[in-house]
């Protein structure tokens, strides 16, 4: 089966990978208010281009896993990219040493480990609290790609972890993290892979974008 998009399409409609038909449908019509050119919150991230755009992705992701039958071929297509046989779930939870890229790979049976004091939780790392850390995100305005690095490394998630997990070129991850952003996609996509950062790194995704989408155009 072709497809035009680099994206997860479980990931494009936010819904899992065993969620109903029903309720990837529900998705796919909130996916489309969200973005419509008619929700005047929308331009305060996306241009009207980089939305439409956008839009086109929903509709490619819907066209495929909307109907049972090319849903199932698709997700024989895309198991191979998970280690244990099956893709992530993409249902995380938001929330309102720094330059290394060498990080401790978790353990599979880490995130069903009770939480030590004094230690906090990622969908894919467990890591020590610091406080002055923690201070440092919550005062911080600006996030660019050298922040977003010094967050991910401080919560000990793993680069390529990250890749995996959220389908997300290992190419356009270090771009981002050294703010190359000639060598970036389009807008729009970039976008999806700030979310992504937000979800697993626990930052308000508002609040990023708004920093992170106009120094991505203004590179």
């Amino acid at each position: 089966m072709e497809t035009t998009s680099n994206f997860n399409y479980y990931q494009v409609l936010d819904v899992s990978t065993d969620a109903a038909q029903e309720d990837i449908y529900q998705a796919y019509l909130r996916a489309k208010a969200t973005y419509s050119l008619a929700n005047p919150e929308l331009f305060a991230t996306f241009t009207p281009q980089e939305a439409v755009a956008w839009l086109e992705v929903i509709e490619e992701a819907y066209s495929i896993i909307g109907h049972p039958n090319t849903r199932k071929i698709y997700d024989k297509e895309i198991t191979p990219l998970n280690d244990e046989g099956a893709l992530p779930s993409f249902d995380f939870k938001t929330n309102d040493s720094e330059t290394s890229y060498e990080d401790t790979n978790p353990s599979p049976a880490e995130e069903e480990l009770p939480l030590a004091q004094g230690h906090g939780r990622t969908p894919l790392s467990t890591y020590i609290i610091d406080k002055n850390m923690e201070d440092l995100i919550a005062k911080q305005d600006i996030f660019d790609g050298l922040f977003l690095r010094k967050v991910r490394n401080y919560k000990k998630v793993d680069l390529q972890a990250f890749s995996n997990s959220t389908c997300i070129a290992l190419r356009h991850l270090y771009a981002i993290e050294n703010n190359n952003f000639s060598v970036l996609p389009a807008a729009v996509f970039v976008r999806g892979y700030i979310i992504q950062y937000c979800r697993v790194l626990g930052l308000p995704e508002k609040k990023v974008l708004n920093s992170f989408m106009p120094l991505l155009r203004n590179g």
